[in-house]
């Protein structure tokens, strides 16, 4: 049985170097890659209020659901010999990504980090911190690659 590897991404431009190193991890382990984009759901506060969607949110969303497709699409076809699937959704990253791996029973979780801090981590929190503390298996963590000054 091949292991799995969950690969959870942002679509950022960090994107594409947290997918191959999920990528190389996945061939070394002999395994089978599924990415993951979580598309954040802006407005949490205002669901509990709304029966659906606002029209001019839903149409970003879609688009950027499209967008997830379309990454996901290219990598797949430029990495012929490795197996995949894909899941995009909109919801919320740190609990979406944590209940998929827990469903798929992955063996493997990679995600990346901004590296944050202050109160910029406080406000967004931090989705790879909140995985590798709830994470019942090994956690890869892509930092952001900074210049140093």
């Amino acid at each position: 049985m091949k292991n799995k590897v969950l690969i959870a991404v942002d679509l950022s431009e960090t994107s594409n170097e947290i997918i191959q190193q999920g990528i190389e991890l996945a061939i070394k382990m002999n395994g089978y890659v599924i990415l993951c984009a979580i598309i954040p759901i802006y407005v949490d506060y205002l669901q509990t209020q709304l029966a659906m969607i606002p029209p001019q949110l839903d149409e970003v969303y879609k688009e950027q659901e499209n967008h997830a497709h379309k990454i996901f699409d290219e990598v797949k076809a430029k990495n012929a010999g490795v197996t995949f699937d894909t899941h995009v959704a909109i919801g919320n990253p740190k609990f979406d990504i944590m209940e998929l791996a827990n469903q798929q029973k992955v063996d493997y979780i990679v995600v990346g980090t901004h590296g944050r801090t202050g109160l910029s981590h406080t406000i967004m929190g931090s989705t790879a911190e909140y995985i590798v503390r709830h994470a019942t298996v090994p956690v890869l963590v892509v930092p952001m690659k900074r210049e140093v000054h």
